[in-house]
């Protein structure tokens, strides 16, 4: 009989180090971005966004080509690429439009890489005159000093006249940059959908990965850079002449897509948008496909743990669950912990007992203030002031009024946020949650994390640190009412 002694991990938490298509879980996201009407894709760090990427990239690689990496990406190149004659929102939308042409040339050049037509070849000299390989690396294409205009069926054109090439950096040009960028970006298109027909493929996908490295913290040029990207995206995807359903999906970190607005975020928001969330019957669905993997198809939750209910009659998987932020990457960890914990007693056949996850909660602990920490530090440098007026409290419920009272007396200089403001901070991560009331004169903790419509209520007087961190914040349990 397989059990925990049969297996060392649990994989790895980043899905870039993890052979994740080994049991990858197919979620209603998939779904939703197979339909074709997906334009974003948003997620809190650790979600799966990065699995999902290499789920649609390396097994219908037919449909789904390379993902566009942005790690490395020379942000600063691409930011003097501004469209002078568009409003500031549109300002990057035509540069975004030739680079994701570009690739969708590269795709389909390799695709089509055993058939021979007239606008393939057209396409692979274009980008052979320009590239020198028919795989430009993404950092590469908007980099060049200048794109010769070759091998297109129909030659882009501004004002009546023919562009044999583009320059980029030319001060005498900047005005008619956008048009030209624009032009090219077109006569690729057009090349690209006759050869998408040419190879009868009906669904074409571009997923646009990493995007997050380059854009902790945006400043008013990469808000309207990633505008641009956006908008660039869903103007190829509304593209009429196009032969083919071309989608272009953007991953991005819920917390940076909330510091840019502009006038059609909401509808994009609720229309062409898939949110990437967890529950405890996809989270255990989950961590039972990686079981399957690793100890069998017919293993599942039951089989690897004692049945017998930690303190307060919560079952060990809400015990866990309860300490995560709801994404696979914190439940992999606290298995991972608990399985170094448990693989030390010389019990057989093993399985998870009590003692199991209450030892392995402090470094747990540690881990979860790290990540945060990772996720925290580009918005808020000194959001430890907010941990360590919690942890002055020394109970894992507060009254508002004693936090401000802490916070006041510990404050950095740097800190920007007082009392108030640095709560709604701490809400806005998930570091603490407020006590709101309930139906039926009973009340419930509201987390962000669990409820992304649920909004800070700044008269709430009585709040709770995540439970997660109440090993690393030294704190302990208070059980007044309710609570």
């Amino acid at each position: 009989m397989a059990t925990l002694r049969d297996i060392t991990s649990f994989g790895e938490i980043a899905a870039e180090d993890d052979p994740v298509l080994d049991y990858f879980l197919t979620t209603d996201a998939v779904q939703d971005i197979e339909s074709g009407k997906i334009l974003l894709v948003l997620g809190r760090k650790g979600s799966g966004k990065t699995a999902l990427v290499k789920h649609f990239t390396e097994t219908l690689p037919a449909t789904h080509g390379q993902p566009l990496s942005l790690r490395s990406y020379p942000w600063t190149t691409h930011a003097a690429l501004v469209d002078k004659g568009a409003s500031d929102t549109e300002a990057y939308v035509a540069s975004w439009r030739l680079l994701i042409a570009i690739r969708l040339a590269s795709m389909v050049s390799e695709l089509g890489s055993s058939t021979y037509t007239d606008t393939l070849e057209g396409l692979r000299k274009f980008l052979m005159e320009n590239f020198q390989t028919l795989k430009p690396e993404t950092r590469s294409i908007l980099s060049r000093s200048k794109l010769k205009v070759t091998g297109l069926s129909v030659g882009p054109q501004v004002a009546g006249y023919s562009l044999g090439s583009i320059t980029f950096g030319d001060p005498q040009k900047e005005q008619v940059l956008g048009l030209e960028l624009d032009s090219l970006a077109n006569s690729i298109l057009n090349d690209v959908s006759i050869a998408v027909a040419e190879l009868k493929i009906k669904n074409l996908y571009l997923h646009f990965d990493e995007l997050d490295q380059g854009l902790d913290v945006l400043d008013e040029v990469k808000k309207r850079m990633l505008i641009g990207l956006i908008l660039a995206a869903r103007d190829i995807k509304r593209h009429t002449d196009l032969r083919a359903n071309i989608s272009p999906i953007v991953y991005l970190r819920t917390d940076i897509w909330e510091q840019v607005s502009f006038s059609d975020k909401n509808k994009i928001t609720r229309g062409s948008t898939v949110r990437l969330t967890w529950n405890e019957a996809t989270l255990k669905s989950l961590i039972e496909s990686r079981l399957s993997s690793k100890l069998g198809a017919s293993v599942t939750w039951s089989d690897i743990e004692d049945s017998g209910k930690m303190r307060g009659s919560q079952g060990k998987l809400q015990h866990m669950l309860s300490r995560t932020l709801l994404r696979p990457r914190d439940v992999i960890q606290f298995l991972n912990e608990a399985l170094n914990v448990a693989r030390s007693r010389s019990d057989d056949p093993l399985v998870f007992i009590n003692d199991d996850f209450n030892t392995c909660r402090e470094q747990y602990s540690e881990y979860l203030k790290d990540e945060l920490a990772d996720e925290i530090d580009p918005h808020w440098p000194d959001w430890t002031d907010g941990l360590r007026a919690c942890s002055k409290t020394q109970t894992i419920t507060f009254q508002k009024e004693e936090f401000l009272k802490n916070y006041k007396k510990i404050r950095s200089s740097t800190n920007p946020y007082d009392g108030d403001a640095a709560l709604e901070q701490l809400y806005r991560f998930s570091i603490v949650g407020y006590l709101k009331p309930s139906g039926g004169g009973g009340s419930s903790w509201s987390f962000r994390y669990s409820d992304e419509n649920a909004g800070w209520d700044a008269t709430a007087s009585r709040l709770k640190v995540h439970v997660g961190l109440k090993e690393h914040a030294q704190l302990k349990e208070e059980r007044v009412g309710k609570d």
